[in-house]
Parts: structure tokens; C-alpha cells; sequence
């Protein structure tokens, strides 16, 4: 039986997940993570009855129920912090809040290096959604150009998507489209409306109310385009990730980045 702290509980993320684990005959939700409802009864703050497993705002209160893993979908802020902490005191950590920069990684790297904890950040737990990156990195090299556009829900506080910047990096690593965000001629009527650019892609990120996660990869060559879409209506469609990452993690290294290594494709 796994023990899980979520972290974030009382956010979208945390409750949708929260909500799935507690059907799990292998899984127990002993503990939650959130600054809301501190005190509360988890299942009365689900809506699937008293549990008498409450909510915290500290650490030590997590520490004292002897998690075996913690899942993290809080802000990047507070997420920095956690996982310090995760790897301080031996627990294993699943993070599916983005945000956090290459700076942040390499140093967690380190430490969970020389740690007996494992972190595992994952930036988007929609299996169609890793599937999407893969396909699109293979494809690549047969294109002559690429964009990618990302549509998130207006409470998303980071853009572009940290699913849209791994698919940008997954993709340079077999072809690098452009060194330069704007072609030779090209101008901007309005300034950053040619979008984002990273390793060689433009990237886009609309924001709207109605909207869950949503990613479209665009490539053009002579006389045609391709598009590889993939849309998460509702947050459900994570959980499959999210339970995929909490029985595989001790399989995987201290520190791993992305839910592609547990995909074979």
C-alpha cells in the first residue's frame, strides 16, 4: 500500500486527482498539502465523505504521516520549496506543476543525485499529450518548418507550457528549423505577434475561460502542412499519467525528467 501526500489539493489539478486515487485498492490518500481548508476533512472537502484524514499548511504535519510519495500540482514557488524538502528528508516526489526553469532542474538533479529520494517532474501527465512529442520529434526532419500553438484555461499562471517548451526541445534535438525568430523581411505590425521563439520554433499561447490543455504541432513543407493535435477536455485525462508515474517510480532513477520514460514508443 502506497502512501501519497497531495500537495495542492484544494487546486483543480490536486482535487481531480485526489478524487481518482481515493478509488485505488493499492493507494492510500493519507494527507493533503494546501493553505485552503486547513483543518478539513480531505473526503468532506472532495465531496465523497469523511475520511479522517485532514489538510495541512506544514511540513512537519506531512512529515509526522510518513508519506512515501508526495505529488506536487501546486505553483512553481511553493513547488521549489517542496521538493527541496522531499529530498532533504528521503521522501519521493512526483511533480506535475510547471514553471520551474533549467536552472531549478539542474540543481535538483544534484541533489537528488546524492540523495536517497526520487524526483520525478513531469510536465504534462496526458499520455496522448507525451505521445504527441514523441511522434512530432521523429517526424521533424522531414519538414522545413515548425509552430507549435498552445491553449491553456485563464487561470494558467506560466506560458508558454512547460508541454510546449519540452515538445520545442525534444524536437531541435533532431533539427534545428530556424537561429533566428523572425525572417529576413519579416516584420511585426504589433510587437510579439510572430509569438514566442525557442530552439528554433515559435511558440504561441492563447488563454480563454473554457479551455482545459490543448496543443496543436504545425509543420510545413512545399505544397503541404501536417498538424498533431492533442486536446485534454478534462482534467481526468491526466490521471492515467499521474497513477502510471506513482507505480513506476521506484523503477526509475533518482532523477527523471518527463512521463516519455515510461512510454516506449
Amino acid at each position: 500500500m502506497k502512501k501519497i501526500a497531495m500537495f495542492g489539493i484544494c487546486g483543480r489539478m490536486g482535487r481531480a486527482i485526489s478524487q481518482e486515487l481515493i478509488r485505488e485498492k493499492d493507494i492510500e490518500l493519507i494527507t493533503g498539502f494546501d493553505s485552503c481548508n486547513k483543518g478539513k476533512d480531505i473526503g468532506e472537502m472532495l465531496g465523497t465523505g469523511k475520511m479522517n484524514r485532514t489538510i495541512t499548511d506544514s511540513y512537519e504535519d506531512i512529515k509526522k504521516q510518513s508519506p512515501d510519495i508526495i505529488i506536487d500540482f501546486t505553483v512553481a514557488s511553493i513547488a521549489k520549496k517542496t521538493i527541496e524538502w522531499a529530498i532533504n528528508n528521503s521522501i519521493d516526489i512526483i511533480v506535475g506543476t510547471t514553471g520551474l526553469d533549467n536552472k531549478d532542474l539542474e540543481r535538483f538533479e544534484k541533489m537528488a543525485g546524492e540523495s536517497d529520494s526520487k524526483v520525478f517532474i513531469v510536465p504534462n501527465f496526458a499520455i496522448g499529450a507525451v505521445v504527441m512529442m514523441k511522434i512530432s520529434a521523429r517526424i521533424a526532419r522531414y519538414f522545413d518548418d515548425c509552430e507549435i500553438i498552445e491553449m491553456h484555461h485563464d487561470r494558467k499562471q506560466d506560458a508558454p507550457s512547460g508541454t510546449s517548451i519540452a515538445t520545442a526541445e525534444s524536437i531541435s534535438k533532431n533539427k534545428i528549423f530556424s537561429d533566428k525568430r523572425l525572417k529576413s523581411g519579416e516584420k511585426e505590425n504589433i510587437e510579439s505577434s510572430r509569438g514566442g521563439f525557442g530552439r528554433g520554433i515559435h511558440i504561441h499561447s492563447v488563454r480563454l475561460p473554457g479551455l482545459v490543455a490543448h496543443q496543436n504541432v504545425l509543420f510545413g513543407a512545399k505544397g503541404q502542412t501536417l498538424s498533431i493535435r492533442h486536446d485534454s477536455m478534462d482534467r481526468s485525462s491526466f490521471y492515467p499519467g499521474v497513477i502510471m508515474a506513482v507505480r513506476n517510480i521506484e523503477k526509475l532513477s533518482n532523477y527523471t525528467f518527463g512521463l516519455d520514460k515510461l512510454i516506449d514508443i
